[in-house]
């Protein structure tokens, strides 16, 4: 995926997380820069909860959800780049834990907290990472076969633990894949599968699916992935036919 795609893929993810009401800030509406202080950080620890705050604090993010999770969309070619989705581990996936939230934060805009009083109970609500990291890298550099797929997901701080996938990612279908699995009351609001049977092909082409299976067509399959590799478990999409 060359730059400028890529960047207009990440735009998009913006305006479809700011259409279902999640979108809170954007830094960058194009390709993240790197930055030292944080790869030094996430590449030396697997303790998930600093390299989610490092990255919060040095605002090192493409956009923050409104539960202060947030993306990270790297380029350096057309065949490296790297996705990442870093849940709030405090609030991300858990109900009672962003209503807590919200509840002191409403108490704040009353007047009823300060803002450092508002950060002290903020950070009390306990880390429990209810939803791993996840990240999504394709490099042709780092490709060997069977042991380092061209295109695979990180699920988790492992880092060692690499789910070879057969199709590339962009920025929005990554996104759109995010929102499913971890927006789900967003996500399923908007797909056909939530309707009855005799309805769900009558809403094909305007529910949430339709634009999932259309960012997958648009990336496009791996140019990494071996026949060793197709013998063994790995992510695929879009095999069979649509039923509309």
């Amino acid at each position: 995926m060359n730059l400028a795609d890529f960047n207009t893929s990440i735009r998009a993810a913006i305006d479809f997380y700011t259409a279902q009401g999640l979108w809170q800030s954007s830094v960058y509406t194009c390709a993240l820069p790197r930055s030292a202080s944080f790869n030094q950080l996430a590449l030396t620890t697997r303790d998930y909860a600093p390299v989610y705050e490092k990255g919060l604090a040095l605002s090192h993010y493409n956009f923050l959800l409104s539960d202060l999770s947030f993306f990270q969309f790297s380029h350096t070619s057309e065949t490296e780049y790297a996705l990442a989705y870093y849940p709030n581990p405090r609030l991300s996936g858990s109900p009672a834990a962003l209503d807590e939230y919200r509840s002191y934060e409403k108490e704040r805009d009353e007047g009823h907290w300060s803002d450092e009083e508002f950060a002290e109970l903020a950070s009390a609500i306990p880390v429990r990472t209810f939803i791993p990291r996840i990240r999504f890298e394709y490099s042709e550099k780092q490709y060997k076969n069977v042991r380092h797929p061209g295109a695979h997901f990180h699920i988790g701080m492992s880092g060692e633990d690499r789910w070879a996938s057969a199709r590339k990612l962009s920025p929005l279908t990554f996104a759109l894949l995010m929102a499913k699995h971890y927006h789900p009351v967003n996500w399923w609001a908007g797909s056909r599968f939530s309707h009855p049977v005799e309805d769900q092909n009558l809403l094909f082409e305007t529910c949430l699916d339709r634009k999932l299976i259309a960012a997958l067509q648009v990336d496009g399959v791996s140019q990494f992935l071996s026949e060793d590799e197709r013998m063994g478990f790995h992510f695929a999409a879009l095999h069979g036919a649509v039923t509309t």
